[in-house]
């Protein structure tokens, strides 16, 4: 099976959204391993390590914003990414259309 254009197209929509997840789960991964253990155990599990619902301790107040930036950013990526699926499927009714 040769790939075709939109194939490659649609690739890029794939690499930007995974991309996006991936990015986010490392930066969580790395901000719960530079907490004390402590607050680690306040903090969800693998891999969304949600913050504490409730009220949150002071010492978790930057985790918190960090995980609320990183997923404005992740949210971010994947509009990007779906406008771009969108664009991808537009060329290609386009293409079958024309």
């Amino acid at each position: 099976m040769q790939p075709t254009p939109l194939f490659s197209l649609f690739a890029v929509f794939i690499m930007i959204w995974l991309g996006a997840q991936q990015w986010r789960r490392n930066r969580l991964k790395r901000a719960v391993r530079d907490l004390p253990t402590r607050l680690q155990r306040q903090v969800g599990p693998e891999p969304d390590y949600l913050p504490p619902e409730g009220e949150i301790p002071e010492d978790l107040a930057d985790y918190v914003a960090l995980h609320r930036k990183t997923t404005r950013i992740q949210r971010g990526a994947w509009l990007v990414a779906l406008a771009w699926l969108a664009y991808v499927g537009f060329l290609y009714v386009q293409r079958e259309f024309a």
